[in-house]
């Protein structure tokens, strides 16, 4: 039988964040001989994953950002829809899937599936606000499925009352589990041997909210000298959280390591993991920081779903409270971590396989 075709909207380039990261996850793990997946990109540039979906045998079809050419955008996206025999259309642009899957139900495509990837919209702008909120209102009436990664992030998009699906951040717990040879090589590569190093992973924006952290680091500085604080990705306040620590005076205690990609690697050489972020839908980073054993310390405002590890704990955004937590901890690892991610549900073999069973039930 030939394979079910479906389509991956993403609001984005295939860039490092937590949205490609579960698009990735899962498309590395699916039988491409049941499954076929391509790509659909918001804007031009290359992304760091288009050289592994096109080896794969995948399509990645560019379409300008909408708000800059609503017209062409909807003339492109029916351009795509129409292009291939697709069954299935499977939307990660949050409450913009409202208007992607009016389109796709225009063209004709049967399985029309919007996916919660967060509990809050991405901007402060009352106008956008305004558009997204119009557009979160068209999910039900076009989309045939609901996914979200948590329960909070779908009961923020469809509303308490729809019937939605939970699909978990899965990932592979092998990559992630606590590896002591490369903790020693990072470490010793960057001379850490005798640092308490707290890592934070993720993209720099509002949402992150990375400037909370250099406050604290200035605090903790004073009781915990040795301490340093790694930071792991780019974006728009990168500058921002940068220009802030030369204000406070730390930033010989800061490490900015950019967009990596071996950031598995690094889960292993830090003490600690800290997640200050002003909303979240379930967080990946998380996921990985717990399956690596690693102590982790999430703001209250990060879903309660996240917190599969007794190492993990959620703490108001009050500095004073995140001080004081920083100082006590000790560093140790539970290694046993890994086992309960997986018993959790997510170890990506196994959340993939139900999931390719769900695309393969619906596109027959």
């Amino acid at each position: 039988m030939k394979p079910v075709k479906i389509l991956y909207l993403n609001g984005n380039i295939m860039k490092r964040g937590g949205i490609e990261a579960f698009m990735m996850n899962y498309f590395r793990n699916i039988d491409h001989s049941k499954i076929h997946i391509d790509f659909v990109v918001h804007g031009y540039e290359k992304g760091v994953y288009d050289d592994e979906i096109k080896s794969a045998g995948s399509k990645i079809y560019h379409v300008p950002v909408k708000s800059k050419h609503p017209l062409i955008y909807a003339k492109e996206l029916k351009k795509v829809f129409e292009s291939d025999d697709y069954t299935i259309v499977h939307s990660h642009l949050d409450a913009m899937s409202g208007w992607t899957l009016k389109i796709a139900k225009e063209c004709g495509i049967p399985v029309r599936i919007a996916h919660s990837h967060n509990t809050s919209f991405l901007t402060n702008n009352p106008i956008k606000i305004w558009i997204n909120e119009y557009a979160q209102k068209q999910i039900l009436k076009y989309a045939t499925d609901l996914f979200a990664c948590s329960e909070a992030a779908g009961e923020w998009l469809f509303g308490k009352q729809s019937q939605f699906q939970v699909i978990n951040n899965a990932i592979d717990i092998k990559k992630y589990q606590f590896n002591k040879k490369k903790r020693e090589e990072i470490r010793s590569s960057y001379s850490w041997q005798d640092k308490f190093v707290i890592g934070c992973v993720g993209r720099f924006d509002y949402q992150k909210n990375q400037e909370f952290l250099i406050p604290i680091l200035e605090k903790v500085l004073k009781e915990r000298e040795n301490s340093i604080l790694v930071f792991a990705g780019s974006g728009d306040t990168m500058r921002m959280v940068e220009e802030l620590a030369k204000e406070r005076k730390v930033e010989k205690s800061i490490v900015f390591l950019g967009s990596v990609d071996n950031v598995f690697e690094f889960y292993n050489a830090f003490d600690l993991f800290v997640l200050p972020s002003r909303f979240e839908g379930l967080c990946f980073v998380a996921i990985e920081a717990q399956a690596n054993g690693l102590e982790c310390i999430l703001s209250d405002q990060v879903t309660r779903e996240t917190k599969i590890c007794a190492n993990t704990h959620f703490i108001s955004l009050d500095e004073k409270k995140w001080v004081e937590k920083i100082i006590r901890t000790t560093g140790e690892r539970n290694i046993n971590n890994a086992e309960q991610i997986k018993e959790a549900g997510y170890s990506i073999v196994d959340e993939a396989q139900k999931l390719q069973e769900f695309y393969w039930k619906k596109g027959q």
